[in-house]
């Protein structure tokens, strides 16, 4: 993994601004793996995907998640800590490309770990499938039934389920979910921790407050954006806090 320095990380934020959040995550990995090319990294399994971007804020900001959410039923606000190595499962550790089979009742399925690029059809389609059948439609790679082919849009639900199952159980850290219980109504329910979608909120927050930075430092001595970034952070807290910003 390479450490990106602020001048790298803000330009894959300004990158980002305007694209979906699978795109946003995908350019991000880009960034710190380049190791790994682009087209391999959106094949990935959601699961090889999030533990890599989990790596990648760890690197960035640290272990120590804050996590918040409110009430469905009372809409208090809760607030608690995490650690990511909390999420981090040690499984799933598959190639890109590798198939799988499931054997059910007469059913034998050949099936893929759903990737980036299943996930960005689905959303992107106006198929009148739902959500669910439209990923398999992508991962399921062949249907036999009595050694006959069959045609997987016709699966039975109980086949659904538990080819959802094992893909679950083949991909576990592409579904982390946290429960929760209200202090005030004592309700509760779960969560999914979505570390694509956490990890975009951290940068966007930083990426302003950065510039928010270079703006107050630019004023106040006459540097350059480069100048000011080739800084390290506590060296730009030391020089605002000279200037009493």
């Amino acid at each position: 993994m390479k450490s990106l320095n602020a001048d790298e990380l803000l330009n894959v934020w300004e990158q980002g601004l305007n694209q979906p959040l699978l795109q946003r995550a995908l350019m991000l990995l880009a960034a710190a793996f380049p190791e790994i090319k682009s087209d391999s990294l959106a094949k990935l399994s959601i699961g090889q995907r999030d533990l890599l971007l989990m790596q990648l804020r760890e690197r960035l900001f640290g272990q120590l998640l804050l996590n918040r959410s409110a009430c469905p039923e009372c809409d208090e606000q809760l607030e608690w800590q995490n650690n990511l190595s909390d999420f981090m499962v040690p499984n799933g550790k598959h190639a890109s490309d590798q198939h799988f089979e499931l054997e059910k009742d007469a059913y034998q399925l050949q099936f893929r770990l759903p990737n980036s690029l299943d996930i960005a059809a689905v959303v992107n389609s106006k198929s009148a499938l739902s959500t669910q059948q439209q990923l398999l439609s992508h991962c399921v790679l062949e249907v036999k039934r009595e050694g006959s082919d069959y045609e997987p849009d016709h699966l039975p639900e109980t086949i659904v389920q538990a080819l959802m199952g094992r893909i679950e159980q083949l991909d576990p850290q592409a579904d982390i979910r946290i429960n929760l219980a209200c202090p005030e109504c004592s309700h509760e329910w779960t969560v999914l921790f979505d570390i694509a979608c956490f990890l975009w909120e951290e940068v966007n927050g930083w990426a302003e407050r950065t510039l928010q930075t270079v703006y107050k430092l630019a004023v106040g001595y006459g540097w350059s954006e480069q100048e000011i970034l080739s800084l390290s952070p506590v060296r730009r807290q030391l020089y605002l806090g000279m200037m009493g910003a």
